[in-house]
């Protein structure tokens, strides 16, 4: 499983959650849907991610990308 990042296409930001849901049943595990960024954020198998990106509404997938910062000096 890998993080992803899904952007929602304008035409679909009032249906994110409908969105989310047909996601889910594709292999999603949304774990956020942020409906004024149009984002939904979530985890899926590497090999789902192409069928994913052919449901209506999904304008891209990312992968989630994060980053730490190191501890504080003193």
């Amino acid at each position: 499983m890998k993080s992803v990042i899904v952007t929602v296409s304008d035409e679909a930001l009032t249906n994110i959650d409908q969105l989310a849901d047909k996601l889910r049943k594709k292999g999603l595990k949304v774990e956020r849907v942020l409906p004024i960024t149009g984002v939904i954020a979530g985890a899926v198998a590497a090999a789902k991610v192409a069928s994913m990106r052919k449901v209506q509404g999904v304008l891209s997938i990312e992968d989630e990308l994060y980053s730490e910062l190191p501890p504080p000096m003193h």
